[in-house]
């Protein structure tokens, strides 16, 4: 019998809590990806959602967990979008071309406060259980609260067809990110 309870682990963690979980999306986003396949591949729980949450000024992580297990979770942040941060890309896009568009559309009036839906992933085993829910529940009501919180942002990598999921909570598709890795979805608040 499955007893999911959840958990805010936006604090102090422990992020290794979602370690598997993780990397089984990283590894999602690869398989599905078309574009810039070899950048998704290489991305991992060490690379991305450890140091993402080790280095976020305001986050919130919240895991689902069947018993003791974790079977789901959110990761959010957000910080100040300035005019230098803006442009700045992250070292895994130093293989595609400096022209091949930006995390932020260029008409992004800075310095703004941006909120991020960095992360959502459930196990296949409990999808249709409404975890996914209500963690994008939670998930979203951290992200309009943030102090100041201008924009909303999801990006989604090429292949992973999640758009319609994220309009469904008020997100428009933005724009291209990356010749195509990633689409931008925003909620200007």
């Amino acid at each position: 019998m499955i007893n999911i309870t959840y958990k805010d682990l936006s604090s102090d963690g422990p992020v290794e809590e979602c370690r598997d979980l993780c990397n089984a999306l990283m590894k999602l986003q690869a398989d599905r990806g078309v574009k810039y396949k070899e950048i998704l591949e290489s991305m991992d729980f060490e690379n991305r959602l450890k140091p993402a949450f080790n280095g976020a000024k305001k986050r919130f992580l919240y895991v689902a967990y069947d018993r003791d297990k974790p079977v789901g979770y959110i990761f959010c942040e957000a910080d100040t979008v300035t005019e230098e941060t803006k442009k700045a890309r992250p070292g895994w896009a130093d293989l595609i071309p400096e022209n091949a568009g930006e995390l932020y559309p260029s008409n992004l009036v800075v310095p703004a406060v941006a909120s991020h839906l960095n992360n959502l992933y459930v196990l296949p085993e409990y999808r249709e259980q409404h975890i996914g829910s209500e963690l994008m529940d939670k998930g979203m009501e951290w992200l309009r609260s943030v102090p100041d919180v201008r924009y909303i942002f999801v990006h989604v990598s090429n292949g992973n067809n999640a758009g319609s999921l994220y309009e469904k909570y008020g997100f428009i598709y933005s724009h291209d990110v990356y010749d195509g890795m990633i689409d931008a979805y925003i909620i200007e608040v």
